[in-house]
């Protein structure tokens, strides 16, 4: 068990490198890029009936006869038409592609024009079969050789199969995995991103509110200093109980929606997520802190240390380790969580996959997957931090804590 755990934590570690690297250095790997679109070639003439004609020459959608635009034609999932005619030029069809058949016989459609409904002679473009989602998609070259008189001219238009998804649950999720594994790995990268650097801002502003909530008034204070305190008491108590009583997505819509914070919605993300973890992590300090035996900050005073020292080289190193677990379980609950910030437009892991969703209308198979990885990141974070906390021999628990 131990040996499937730290392989499922190496993997963990990889794909996170990798989606890195993607994320620094945009379509680092091919392999699960998007196809870069191509340019249509032309072969020069100066017949201007030849000129007139590849320009104009269109190929068409067995749907609705819609014109296959540049881009609609690097996309390419649906079967098609080719005229074998523009005006007083003859053309003839070759495709480069073992997945596309032409038939021998032609028919007659009507399409839209300026001048109104036009019928045309066609061929038909049947694809026979489509790459794979482990393939991508496979480019092919449409070769049109155009005839007029004794003239001749070629145009080659350059397209692109893309997959299509499996009709079966289980296949349809692997394509929607395979398909947009870039996507997927952009999310998770943001949502780590957004997970850690909100833990760590918010560790460092729960250590000043603990030392506020903390930091009790003696004899020897003055009036002042004793209504400061009691003023950043105050303050320390309201700031939890703001935001350890308001949901993160109703903070993230008032800071950003509302107040309009920063103008850029990944920094208003992650004030929003450090300040919610704040309130939380404070009252996990002011735990630990309590856990402590008080005869520890008393035998500490007796050897001349002030109550700051104490509190700095004997109780609060104590307190860190008896709270690590609890601490590391935000961080494990705040990669959950900032799945909210999709509100405010930041595509996390949770807004990749409405995004991806959308594309083929198969709702099902996408949350399927994002809820595996999801529990693939939870799983290899709690395992890592576990090695982590044998490794500082402080307690290995789990201390629930819940946004």
């Amino acid at each position: 068990m131990i040996r499937i755990n730290k392989i499922i934590f190496k993997i963990f570690l990889v794909g996170l490198t990798f989606g890195l690297i993607n994320a620094i250095i945009p379509n680092s790997f091919s392999f699960f890029s998007k196809a870069i679109p191509l340019e249509n070639a032309i072969l020069e003439t100066d017949n201007p009936v030849l000129i007139e004609a590849i320009e104009n020459v269109k190929l068409y959608s067995v749907y609705n006869y819609q014109t296959l635009t540049d881009a609609k034609l690097e996309q390419l999932s649906t079967d098609f038409f080719l005229p074998i005619a523009y005006s007083d030029v003859d053309i003839s069809w070759k495709i480069d592609s073992s997945r596309i058949s032409l038939t021998s016989t032609t028919e007659y459609i009507t399409i839209q024009s300026i001048s109104g409904e036009v019928e045309i002679e066609v061929i038909y473009a049947h694809i026979e079969s489509f790459p794979t989602a482990l393939q991508g998609n496979e480019t092919f070259y449409i070769t049109a050789t155009m005839t007029y008189g004794s003239n001749e001219a070629t145009k080659v238009f350059v397209g692109s199969l893309s997959p299509v998804i499996p009709s079966d649950f289980f296949g349809g999720a692997f394509f929607t995995f395979v398909r947009y594994f870039s996507l997927f790995l952009e999310g998770v990268t943001t949502t780590l991103g957004l997970s850690l650097a909100g833990t760590v801002i918010g560790f460092i502003i729960a250590l000043g509110l603990v030392f506020m909530r903390l930091d009790q008034k003696n004899i020897r204070t003055t009036k002042l200093s004793k209504i400061l305190k009691r003023m950043m008491i105050s303050f320390s108590k309201f700031y939890v109980t703001i935001f350890r009583g308001t949901p993160m997505i109703v903070q993230a819509a008032f800071f950003w929606y509302g107040l309009g914070l920063f103008g850029d919605a990944m920094l208003c993300g992650l004030f929003v997520v450090s300040v919610n973890t704040a309130a939380y992590i404070a009252e996990i300090l002011r735990g630990g802190i309590g856990s402590v035996d008080s005869g520890q900050a008393e035998a500490a005073r007796s050897l001349g240390m002030t109550n700051f020292q104490s509190m700095r080289y004997v109780i609060f190193p104590q307190a860190i380790k008896n709270s690590m677990p609890a601490i590391g379980n935000e961080f494990v609950i705040n990669i959950k969580d900032t799945s909210v910030l999709s509100i405010i437009g930041i595509f996390e892991l949770f807004n990749q996959t409405r995004k991806i969703a959308g594309m083929h209308y198969r709702q099902l198979e996408a949350y399927f997957v994002v809820g595996l990885i999801y529990l693939f990141l939870t799983y290899s974070v709690t395992k890592g931090l576990q090695a982590i906390e044998k490794k500082l021999d402080m307690p290995v628990k789990e201390l629930t804590s819940s946004n």
